[in-house]
């Protein structure tokens, strides 16, 4: 097809520089997008380091990588260097040629870059948008705003600096006494490590990188929470379309403890970090969704499923230029949504149940639960105590009209509203409740009365035994079947 040309359209730098600045990033995606060069550029450390100073604040990412020559860095700060479409090296976490200024320019107004090869001169390059606003032309600068910046990599053999000066976006104008905006730069910065410490979690834990946060490790955050004890149940690991997925069952929260129930919930907590897990490379993209296909609920909250594929896959998985979303093809959403239910049920099952023992000697017989739910003809659910158990069923013997309005009343009564509030408030106090190993004494005494009562109507002592122990919470303690003789 033959096309007739006409004019050139050159977009105006004013208008373009500044619509990077809206690409929906916060502080912790921008700057791990700048880790991604690092990594891509074979760094081994990484540091983040930030000064509180009013408006002259500034964050800077250095890393020990290739670093740049001067060809290089004029490409690396020219927005759309590189094409999506070109095939990348494996460990290169870049797609678009965009990651360095979109990022950087979301949080400031001047960008430098300054980088060394081995047996090469330092150099520098710099994006002052207030520059390109004022001369409205795509021009770099040869400038950085402090020479001890410059001299940092000069002492290295090899490396890249990138500075962010003038944080609108974080700082604004605000004074070095202001302390609302002072304490709010500190906490965003905590928030960013947070959001390293799992984004890169595969690279920090095989020693690929050591990130540094002003001068001090990020230990890597697994949201699998291999190092609990016990260990989480680990699937069987699937590959679809060079996709793999597998997934993890947590333990029970009763099982770990407060401390670690607190520490291994992580920032947003274990409602909030239960799904799906997507990674490119290793490099974690999307942390707890079920991306559609499931909804978060309390007892899917122990289900997390890991997946991860390459940079080959991206256009397949609609990769963002921010690197934190990631739509699955639709030849594999069925797949996931198979393995989705299988963590789902295996999750509820541990949650609802809270590895509760049974005595496999009494599984012939039917489960006594204190407690059964129905449906009401109008559709609700209610909670009734159930008259088989035989604690229940020996007190109905006793006084059958009493118990049974004693039994209603408490029925109409279960403090639903109580139990859900304590719940929201804080999941802590019935999560972390511990299911004992030994009896008391007091439930050993209470299981030889009924046996003596059941044995005194004439049942069999087999079948009396058989019925004590299937019903909670005798089933939880076969010890106590050695007392029922």
């Amino acid at each position: 097809m033959e096309y007739t040309k006409a004019e050139i359209a050159i977009p105006s730098p004013k208008s373009t520089i500044n619509s990077y600045r809206s690409f929906g990033y916060n502080v912790c995606t921008a700057i791990a997008d700048i880790i991604d060069n690092s990594i891509s550029a074979n760094a081994k450390e990484i540091s983040i380091e930030y000064e509180w100073n009013g408006k002259t604040s500034y964050i800077l990412i250095s890393d020990d990588g290739n670093g740049m020559d001067c060809k290089e860095l004029v490409l690396a700060m020219t927005p759309g260097s590189k094409n999506p479409e070109e095939e990348r090296a494996v460990n290169d976490l870049g797609r678009f040629g965009m990651g360095l200024k979109t990022a950087s320019f979301s949080q400031c107004k001047r960008l430098t870059c300054i980088t060394k090869q081995i047996n090469h001169a330092t150099i520098k390059r710099c994006w002052d948008i207030d520059f390109v606003n004022q001369e409205n032309e795509w021009r770099l600068l040869d400038h950085v705003s402090d020479s001890s910046f410059v001299k940092r990599i000069d002492n290295q053999k090899s490396g890249t600096l990138v500075l962010w000066e003038k944080l609108d976006r974080i700082v604004g104008n605000a004074e070095v006494s202001n302390e609302n905006v002072k304490n709010a730069f500190y906490q965003e910065m905590m928030n960013v490590k947070q959001h390293l410490s799992i984004v890169f979690h595969k690279f920090i834990e095989k020693g690929k990188i050591t990130i540094l946060f002003q001068n001090e490790k990020i230990e890597a955050y697994n949201p699998f929470l291999l190092n609990l004890e016990p260990k989480p149940e680990m699937g069987q690991p699937e590959t679809f379309s060079n996709v793999e997925i597998t997934y993890f069952i947590l333990p029970h929260m009763s099982e770990i403890g407060k401390v670690e129930y607190e520490r291994s919930g992580g920032s947003l907590g274990w409602f909030q970090q239960q799904g799906f897990y997507i990674y490119r490379g290793d490099r974690l993209l999307v942390a707890g969704d079920w991306l559609g296909i499931e909804k978060k609920r309390d007892y899917s909250k122990l289900a997390r499923i890991a997946i991860n594929f390459t940079n080959s896959n991206d256009f397949n998985w609609q990769l963002d230029i921010k690197k934190s979303t990631a739509t699955p093809p639709i030849e594999i959403r069925r797949e996931l949504t198979r393995i989705a239910k299988i963590a789902i049920m295996k999750s509820a099952q541990r949650y609802n149940w809270r590895g509760q023992k049974t005595s496999s000697d009494y599984q012939n017989l039917n489960y006594e639960p204190l407690w059964k739910d129905e449906i009401t003809r109008e559709g609700l659910k209610k909670y009734k105590i159930n008259r088989k158990h035989p604690i229940i069923s020996a007190l109905i013997a006793e006084s059958s009209q009493l118990v049974n309005k004693a039994l209603k009343l408490l029925e109409n009564n279960v403090p639903i509203e109580l139990i859900l509030s304590n719940q929201n408030e804080d999941p802590s106090y019935h999560e972390l409740e511990k299911q004992i190993e030994i009896p008391s004494d007091e439930l050993i005494a209470l299981a030889v009365e009924l046996y003596k009562i059941k044995v005194s109507q004439g049942i069999p002592k087999t079948i009396a035994q058989q019925q004590i122990m299937n019903a909670t919470p005798f089933n939880m303690f076969p010890l106590i079947n050695e007392y029922l003789k």
